[in-house]
Parts: structure tokens; C-alpha cells; sequence
């Protein structure tokens, strides 16, 4: 490899030129900088390639000093610093006189090694600065020229009429400063059918345009398939500081460099109506775009996007006032109004009310409870005629004076008004009345819709969860009031459905501080934040324990704890309960294992919920989360009665297919379920969990206490283990005891432990709980 390959090939470090007339002087440099610098020591070769450092003795200096200056003029600010060597026992003649002129710095040799690096690393520092500096200046430079242009361009905005006329003016003004020589505007077909086409172009190869837009689309679009977001995001601004560099895969840009093009930017055009449009702006300066001067153009794309926004929609106004009236107003299936349409009268209304003591108006938000099933059963043309009567049955109860608006989808808002359209204000009442009047519509829709509709002879029912706000008591605008509505009605729903709720602040924070615990509560399955407690099952009879049921616990980072009683119905709600329920038969099968390693043969009961058992349950899954720790059989999987009347079939099936791995099956908190006996003989049942209300009604005189020995008879008969939850005295134990229940647990014998308490317990020698009672 030559020299000048060698040098070629150290791109990225500094080059140094060596000048040096004593040639043992020269080897002695070479020998130190040979390892931190490639080297250049033929100085014929300095107009070809620059150094970034000269190192010259004196004689070399005065030989090669217009060569120098010229260099170094040629370069400024400071890209060529030059260190002139001088023997101690010889004086520079005219070296100190070229100080601060053609030489930057003066060492005297011999010296230490440190003291030359340390000289050469100041120099190259010093021009790194310099540089630095320079490009600052240009970057304020093009700052300042990019202010003006922004300011001319809001002023072409300002005073445009038309789409067109505003896209050429804009354009000419962008290049009339000079600190751009090319830009264009090109907007994407609508349906993505064809090519972006230029729409107005001004400054240098404006006629090279298309093949630029080629160029670009086919770069957004290999963006796009390489990236994993929605296919239609687009990166808002893209900057190219090298166009040479990317000729290769960009060859429409030739004329661009042909013409001196060097660097250019491309911002998105993103508009409400019409195509998605692109914003090019080009420099005959590399590396011209920094990122204030990028976020300042964007700022300029963003106004040309709003001033196109609204020419076009003044446009479409003029045209098709009619035809959008209908279309952008109204609902395509009912007829009724939309949501557009309500916003915009709301907002009217409210910009126009005057201060009163009650509200003017109450938004009524009605979802429909029951839609989904005749969707998914019969289809969605059913659905839509269910819908059609639906609205005509909301506009028939409400008055002439109210609105009906279809909100989209299953949901509908009703408009009651304090007075009557039309018709003089009354005097102002309070906000207690109107919202009792509000109140006393909404169960008048909610019967109204309960009654049966029919669709091809089919007959179909549905209830209706309406929640209600106050205008403007509940917001100052439009969105904020029917969210307020929307709000209330999630709390309807949440209460069982089929009724009505009145909007209160509370009810925003409790959704707000359910979603956070959704939030939290996903993270923490993800990150098994959570830990299981245990509570021992004993037998009756010996009090020894004989197995433990897993429970679920949350604790915080305050050192709290969360109790199901608060998350599980949150993760019950959004599908959390799933992973939740699978972490937990998994951690319960691993702590298990390790109770068997260290001796104590227990048996685990783990709670599944519906949702891990229908529609999707999967006994494939379940038996797969246990068998890497310990055999299925050595665990119990507890369901509730009210699982298996969700899907009798399916569930029973189900659970055969669960028994076939071995697990054992029990119905935690029997008989509160109201499940048919028939039933339960076919299902592979091992045990029955009496639930608590009944171990409590022992205490009591009355038929309450005679339950207990009616279920044991019957578990009797089918078999069944039996085991008594809640007990919480001694006198419960020995009702239960005489009764001849197997088992039992509750506070009586032990509260829920974390497995190091736990572990505690089975290690103990064995006590007597009786002997504390």
C-alpha cells in the first residue's frame, strides 16, 4: 500500500505533515507520531490532499511559506495550523516574527515526548474550535435568512386567496432570500392511485422536479416497509445534508447536482381534507439543515398545512354546501344528526349563552346494553335495522324541541333543553330541577327500548345505560361536556346497566384511578410484581394441615398491600384476569415443588376465572403452565357455580378435559350459585367448598344452621370431598366437626400467610388451635 492509500485509509484521524531538514531530527519525529498519526512527509503533496497539522523546521518553512499562506488562506478560519521546531542551541531567525502570521506555535528540540503530543493535541484542538466556531456563524447566518423567509411566506399565507395561487407564491418567496435555491410542492394521489404530482416548484432544476418526487416517494416508501408503525405514518421531517452521497438509490437528483445542489429538506403537508401533500427545500450547502433551522421549516409546513385546510374547506363550501351539509352533518344509516353536527352546535351554544344560575341544557349519553350478540349472531344488517328503530323510538319520547344524535356505533345522545327552541327563555330554575327533568327522560328511553323490537320476524331485546351532564355545569365546550356524559354512562354501566347516572367530578377521578390501576396492575403481571399468600386447609378431624390455597396479592413500593377485593375486579374487567390467573397456577405449582423437595406432601387449590375457561379455555395450556414443577393431580383448580352456568356445555367438556391431566376440580363457595343439581352429577367433581355465608349462619337460630349437614349428606351421596370456608370460632368448628364436613379453613386456624410464614407453620411442632380459643 502507498503512502498516500495509507493516508486515504485513516479517514477520521488527523493527518500531519512532516518538514523537517535534519534527517535525524525527522526519524526522531517519525518515531513518536508514527503510532498516534498518519503521516505525511512529502510536502509536494500538499495542495492534493490538505493535512490537518504541519510540523516545519525553519529552513522548510521559509522554502514552502507562500505555498503555506496560500493554504491557509484558503482553509480559514483556522484548518492548516502549523508548528515550527527550533534546535535549543540555535535562535529562530524569523520564526517569531511569523508567530500568529504563517506559524501558530514554536517548540524547542530536543523535548519530551509528552510536551510534543501535548503541543500537536492544543493545535489540533484549537482548529477543531475554530471550526466549530466558523459553523456556528454560518448556522446564525442561515437562521436569520430562514426568520425572514418564514416571515414573507406567513405573509403570502396571509393574503392567498386560492390553493394555487398560494402554492407559487409561496414557493417564490422561499427562494428570494437566497438562502434556498430550490423548492417545491407535490401532493399524493388521492387513493394512493399514481405518483405524488408537483404543484408548484421555483429556483434552480424546478424542471428536474418530477424525477425529485420519484425519488422521494420511493425513499418513504422503503422507510415504510421497514418500519413496524401504522402504514400510513410517515416521518414528518427528513433531512438529507449529502444529496451526492445518496445519488445511488436517489438518481432523479441529478440534475439537482448538476445544478449545485447540495443538502435537502422534505417536511410533510398534513391537511384534514384532501391527499397528504410534501414540502422540499433544497441548499447548495452541505450539512445546511440544523436542527433549529429543520424545527423552524416544520413550524412553516405546519402553517401552510392549516392555510390549505382552510382554503380547501372555504373551497368545498362555495361548491357542495348542500351536498356536505348532509354529508358531514348528518348520520348515513338513521337519518338523525351525528357528532360532527352536535360539537358544532354545542360550541355555538355555549360561545352565545349568557351567565344564568341553571344549566341550559343536559346531554343525555345512551349506550345500548345487549347490541353486540345480535350483531354477532344475526349479522349486521339486523344490527342496523335494530338501530333504525332504536332512533325512531329516542326521537318519538324526547320533545320536538330536543335533539336525538346517533354518537356512532351502539351509541346515541339526547339534547334536552331548558326552553324550548323557539320559544322564550323561562325564568332560570335550579340545577336540581333541570336535573331531575333529565333524570325522568332517561328512564322514559331506557323503557322505551327494553320494549321487544322485531326484525324479520325475529323478535329482539335490549336495555340502554344512559349517563347525564349539565350544560355548561359540566364543561365549557362541546367535547368536555359530552365526555362528562360519556363518563357518567361508563358508571351506569358499571352498576349493572339499565339506569341512568348524573355526571360528578368523582366519578371522572374514580375512572381516572381505575385506569391507572389498569396501568399498574399490567406492569406489575409483566414484571411478577405480584406474590401469592397461603392459607392452610386442614382436616377437621386432626387439625393437621393437609393443603393451602393460593390467593393473589399486590404489593406497592409504599410497602402497602393491594387485596383482591380491588384489583381482581379491574383485571376482570379488561382481560388482565388471564395472564394474572396463568401466573398464578404457574407460581403456585413452582412453590409446590419446592414444599415437596423439603417434605411436606401438600396439595394446592388455585382459583380460574371464567375467562380462562371461556370461550377460549385451552386445558392443553393450563396443564402445560404446571407439569414443568409438579404433576396436575397434586393440584386443585377452583370455579365458582356461576362459571359453569355461563356455558354448561362447553364448560363441562372442559373440565373433563382438565381431569384427564389430573388435576382435581372443586366448587369454591357452593351454594350460592344456583346451580341444578342434575348438573353437578355429570361434572368431574371432587370436592365442594361450602361457601362462608352458610358457616356463619351457624351461630344463628333459624333453617340457616340446619344447611350445613343438607350438603354434607349430598356431597355424601355423589362422593364428594367437602371443605368448609370462613371458619371463624370454635363453636363453628365443632358444628362443622359433628356435621362430618372434611375439611376447613379460616381465621380460626390461620389468616392468609406469605409463603416464609407459611413455611414457618408447616416446620412447627403441632399445636393445638383449640388450646388458644
Amino acid at each position: 500500500m502507498t503512502a498516500t492509500a495509507a493516508l486515504q485509509s485513516a479517514r477520521g484521524t488527523p493527518v500531519i505533515a512532516l518538514g523537517i531538514t535534519n534527517s535525524a531530527n525527522a526519524r526522531l519525529m517519525t518515531r513518536v507520531l508514527g503510532g498516534h498519526y498518519p503521516l505525511l512527509q512529502d510536502l509536494g503533496q500538499l495542495e492534493a490532499r490538505t493535512p490537518d497539522l504541519l510540523i516545519l523546521d525553519e529552513a522548510m518553512l521559509q522554502r514552502h511559506r507562500e505555498l503555506i499562506q496560500r493554504l491557509r488562506r484558503q482553509h480559514e478560519p483556522m484548518v492548516l495550523p502549523v508548528l515550527m521546531v527550533s534546535e535549543l542551541r540555535a535562535s529562530p531567525r524569523n520564526g517569531n516574527s511569523e508567530l500568529g502570521h504563517t506559524v501558530d506555535d514554536i517548540l524547542r528540540i530536543p523535548s519530551t515526548r509528552q510536551e510534543l503530543l501535548a503541543r500537536i493535541g492544543n493545535l489540533l484542538r484549537l482548529r477543531h474550535l475554530s471550526r466549530e466556531q466558523d459553523n456556528a456563524r454560518r448556522d446564525l447566518a442561515a437562521m436569520v435568512s430562514a426568520l425572514r423567509t418564514f416571515n414573507d411566506c406567513d405573509q403570502v399565507m396571509v393574503r392567498a386567496r386560492n390553493e394555487s395561487e398560494l402554492l407559487k407564491s409561496f414557493c417564490q418567496s422561499i427562494i428570494s432570500k437566497g438562502t434556498y435555491q430550490l423548492a417545491w410542492v407535490c401532493f399524493c394521489q388521492e387513493n394512493n392511485d399514481g405518483p405524488p404530482s408537483v404543484h408548484a416548484r421555483a429556483g434552480r432544476a424546478a424542471g428536474c422536479a418530477e424525477g425529485m418526487v420519484a425519488d422521494w416517494q420511493a425513499r418513504l416508501d422503503r422507510q415504510q416497509a421497514d418500519s413496524r408503525e401504522k402504514p400510513d405514518k410517515r416521518q414528518q421531517v427528513q433531512v438529507l445534508n449529502h444529496l451526492a452521497e445518496e445519488l445511488h438509490a436517489m438518481p432523479g437528483h441529478q440534475g439537482a447536482l448538476d445544478q449545485g445542489l447540495a443538502s435537502a429538506l422534505l417536511m410533510t403537508l398534513n391537511t384534514d381534507i384532501g391527499a397528504t401533500g410534501y414540502l422540499a427545500l433544497y441548499s447548495d450547502r452541505p450539512d445546511h439543515f440544523s436542527q433549529e433551522e429543520c424545527r423552524l421549516m416544520d413550524h412553516m409546513a405546519t402553517n401552510l398545512s392549516h392555510t390549505l385546510n382552510t382554503l380547501r374547506f372555504q373551497q368545498e363550501r362555495e361548491n357542495q354546501s348542500a351536498q356536505i351539509q348532509k354529508l358531514a352533518f348528518s348520520d348515513a344509516l338513521t337519518g338523525l344528526p351525528n357528532r360532527r353536527y352536535l360539537i358544532s352546535f354545542l360550541d355555538d351554544l355555549l360561545a352565545r349563552s349568557e351567565p344564568r344560575d341553571s344549566p341550559s341544557a343536559a346531554i343525555l349519553f345512551v349506550d345500548l346494553d345487549g347490541f353486540k350478540p345480535i350483531n354477532d349472531v344475526f349479522g349486521h344488517e339486523t344490527g342496523d335495522q335494530v338501530l333504525v328503530q332504536v332512533a325512531q323510538r329516542l326521537s318519538h319520547t324526547v320533545r320536538d324541541s330536543d335533539l336525538v344524535i346517533r354518537h356512532g356505533g351502539d351509541e346515541f345522545l339526547v339534547v334536552l333543553f331548558d326552553n324550548p327552541r323557539n320559544q322564550p327563555r323561562q325564568p332560570s330554575g335550579d340545577s336540581c330541577g333541570f336535573a331531575r327533568m333529565a333524570e325522568d327522560l332517561a328512564n322514559r328511553l331506557i323503557q322505551s327500548i327494553q320494549s321487544p323490537m322485531m326484525v324479520n320476524d325475529q323478535e329482539h331485546r335490549l336495555g340502554a345505560s344512559i349517563g347525564i351532564s349539565l350544560c355548561p355545569d359540566h364543561g365549557q365546550d362541546a367535547s368536555a361536556v359530552i365526555q362528562a356524559a360519556d363518563n357518567a354512562m361508563y358508571d351506569a354501566k358499571r352498576s349493572g346497566g339499565g339506569c341512568c347516572h348524573l355526571y360528578s367530578p368523582q366519578m371522572l377521578e374514580k375512572r381516572l384511578q381505575r385506569l391507572s390501576m389498569e396501568a399498574q396492575l399490567r406492569q406489575a403481571i409483566e414484571r411478577e410484581g405480584l406474590e401469592l399468600h397461603f392459607q392452610p386447609i386442614f382436616d377437621l378431624a386432626s387439625l393437621r394441615i393437609t393443603g393451602t390455597e393460593a390467593l393473589a396479592r399486590w404489593p406497592l413500593e409504599n410497602g402497602e398491600m393491594v387485596m383482591p377485593g380491588d384489583f381482581i375486579p379491574v383485571a376482570e374487567e379488561t382481560g388482565l384476569i388471564v395472564p394474572l390467573g396463568n401466573w398464578a397456577l404457574t407460581a403456585a405449582a413452582r412453590q409446590l415443588q419446592q414444599w415437596h423437595r423439603d417434605g411436606h406432601p401438600l396439595r394446592m387449590a388455585v382459583n380460574l376465572s371464567v375467562q380462562q375457561l371461556h370461550p377460549h379455555g385451552d386445558a392443553n395450556h393450563l396443564a402445560a403452565l404446571v407439569r414443568p414443577y409438579v404433576d396436575p393431580e397434586w393440584i386443585t383448580l377452583e370455579i365458582t357455580e356461576s362459571i359453569i352456568m355461563v356455558d354448561p356445555v362447553a364448560i363441562e367438556a372442559l373440565l373433563h378435559q382438565l381431569r384427564n391431566h389430573g388435576f382435581k376440580i372443586a366448587i369454591d363457595d357452593f351454594g350460592t350459585g344456583y346451580s341444578s343439581l342434575s348438573r353437578l352429577q355429570h361434572l368431574p367433581l371432587q370436592t365442594l367448598k361450602i361457601d362462608r355465608s352458610f358457616v356463619n349462619q351457624m351461630d344463628e337460630e333459624g333453617k340457616g344452621r340446619a344447611m350445613i349437614p343438607i350438603i354434607q349428606q349430598m356431597a355424601s351421596s355423589f362422593t364428594l370431598h367437602t371443605v368448609a370456608e370462613g371458619i371463624e370460632t370454635e363453636s363453628q368448628y365443632q358444628q362443622l366437626l359433628s356435621a362430618g364436613i372434611d375439611s376447613g379453613q379460616g381465621y380460626w386456624f390461620s389468616r392468609p400467610l406469605p409463603e416464609a410464614s407459611f413455611r414457618q407453620l408447616l416446620d412447627a411442632p403441632f399445636t393445638d388451635p383449640r388450646k388458644d380459643s
